[in-house]
């Protein structure tokens, strides 16, 4: 993996943004409440809340496509944990919608998953984004 050091407020920013996902995902919360609790929760850290919020908000609006192409990889939901599932949705919108390379955005992928998941969640979401890719051909 390359050295994050030049790019902190980015991967900080992701993060908390698939702290974000979870919450959206776990509660059914709106955006636009996320947004504000992470704003204030956050404030004193450096934080890029325009990728934060452009990313969530983007996620909101096109959930109904971004959950097609979960299922679309034809994963059985009740093997799905709720911070994979997560994952997922931040990569898949940012690869339908986002401006992220993909290389980059499979990279940052399984970064998150080492971080916020289990040991060996990074295969299945290196599987998962794989499969994903091949439908996008």
């Amino acid at each position: 993996m390359k050295n994050l050091a030049n790019y902190k407020i980015p991967v900080r920013s992701r993060e908390y943004l698939i702290q974000a996902i979870f919450q959206m995902l776990f509660d059914n919360q709106i955006a636009d409440n996320i947004i504000a609790q992470f704003k204030e929760e956050h404030k004193t850290k450096k934080v890029d809340f325009d990728l934060f919020s452009k990313s969530l908000l983007s996620i909101e609006k096109n959930i109904k496509k971004i959950e097609s192409a979960v299922n679309s990889l034809e994963i059985k939901n009740s093997s799905l944990e709720l911070i994979d599932k997560s994952i997922l949705y931040f990569a898949i919108n940012e690869m339908l919608f986002g401006e992220l390379d993909k290389p980059v955005v499979i990279d940052e992928s399984l970064r998150l998953s080492k971080k916020f998941s289990s040991p060996d969640s990074y295969k299945f979401i290196n599987v998962s984004l794989d499969k994903f890719l091949k439908t996008l051909k």
